[in-house]
């Protein structure tokens, strides 16, 4: 059986009153943990990030607020074995979206589970000297499945459940979280899923340490590839180059491969339009910022092959963001990894050109589920920072622990 039922970790409410303050996104997309800590003295950013405290590095005052939230209470065994049920609501693009999916242990298996994306040896290093420390899990590795029929999500939808939380976060996302409560509908759940492949979306670092641990099982959010709650956003990169180069060198760089157009930008809207277009294209496009004198945005369509890694498969070239980040910066432009910054927020990608902490920025297409699934099942790796599956899963809602 690919997964079971799970006996977790969770928090228990009449200690934390209110679940927006105590949970945190995970480690990866925390750029300053401080306003969590400040948040609530019981937020899970003390335990995903944390920071060194008197007499301890991070991870040792991450075991001691362990210790003392399982002592206080503020944390508790959930005594019963369970599969937890997880649905975020949102909006996107003006459309609101539900993503539901649930939380089982699932067996690991590398015959069956598919990544797509390279670990950093730094990030890996620290979650797996984190979860040796606290013998804990304390995020979540997201992946998907395919299930065209529904049956999996009509399962679900139609168990018996306990609700633990329901709230609005600070990005005005609506949480439900629950608990099934039949141990038959688990059994039937299971055994819907039986041997199906899944595709990992988000955690791969964590992945990468359960396997290194030796663990049999690790809990994982499973969610329906083709549902309508998936929504995969692009990582813009910004880039501050250790050598100047003025716009035109760049550009000329360019021009011999991609016919440019000006784009104009009355607002974030418009902005978040331009890469949609870019992303439905079905040329390789992209859209390149300067500022200056005469701040600059051009849309970038292909016209002539790019000659880059020819000895990689012919599905990595024709990645959109494979193609941007390997064959348009590191060939053409030759800027080396360290010149570049990765941003979710166009905006914010911009509004950094404008201050002149970065030199230029590329806004770059999505990433298709459909790209995802070819990547992995191929055995391949994209670039860095590829995919943004939106929302992230939010860190505290559940903790395991394995030992």
């Amino acid at each position: 059986m690919l997964l079971s039922s799970l006996s977790g970790v969770s928090s228990i409410i009449k200690k934390v009153e209110d679940a927006a303050t105590f949970v945190c996104p995970p480690f990866d997309v925390i750029s300053d943990p401080e306003p969590y800590y400040e948040r609530s003295p019981f937020n899970a950013v003390r335990l995903e990030l944390p920071l060194p405290a008197e007499g301890a590095d991070a991870y040792d005052a991450a075991a001691r607020t362990l210790d003392t939230w399982l002592s206080g209470q503020i944390l508790s065994l959930d005594g019963r074995e369970t599969i937890y049920t997880y649905e975020q609501e949102f909006t996107l693009q003006g459309r609101t979206r539900r993503r539901r999916g649930i939380i089982p242990l699932v067996r690991l298996d590398r015959q069956r589970i598919f990544t797509h994306e390279e670990t950093r040896k730094e990030a890996r290093e620290d979650r797996e000297r984190l979860a040796r420390r606290l013998k804990t899990f304390t995020s979540l590795v997201f992946a998907m499945y395919e299930d065209p029929s529904g049956e999996i999500e009509g399962l679900v939808e139609g168990a018996r459940k306990e609700e633990i939380y329901d709230f609005v976060d600070d990005l005005s996302l609506r949480n439900r979280f629950s608990r099934m409560t039949d141990a038959s509908e688990m059994a039937g759940l299971a055994a819907a899923m039986g041997a199906r492949h899944l595709y990992i979306a988000d955690g791969h670092h964590r992945l990468s340490v359960a396997f290194k641990l030796g663990l049999s099982h690790v809990p994982v959010y499973l969610t329906d590839m083709h549902a309508e709650g998936i929504a995969i956003l692009p990582y813009h990169r910004a880039v501050l180059l250790k050598e100047k180069r003025g716009r035109e060198e760049i550009i000329s760089a360019l021009e011999p491969y991609f016919t440019l157009s000006g784009a104009a930008l009355s607002s974030e809207a418009g902005l978040n339009e331009l890469v949609d277009a870019c992303s439905s294209s079905p040329t390789l496009s992209f859209l390149l910022y300067f500022n200056g004198k005469k701040p600059s945005l051009s849309m970038l369509t292909q016209k002539k092959a790019l000659l880059f890694d020819p000895g990689s498969p012919e599905i990595m070239r024709r990645l959109k963001v494979n193609a941007i980040h390997r064959g348009v910066l590191t060939h053409l432009l030759g800027v080396k990894d360290e010149e570049i910054s990765f941003l979710n927020s166009p905006e914010e990608a911009r509004r950094l050109v404008n201050e002149g902490r970065y030199d230029f920025a590329l806004f770059v297409p999505a990433t298709s589920v459909e790209e995802v699934k070819a990547i992995a099942e191929n055995g391949l790796f994209m670039p860095p920072k590829s995919t943004y599956f939106y929302p992230k899963i939010l860190t505290g809602l559940v903790f395991y622990k394995y030992g």
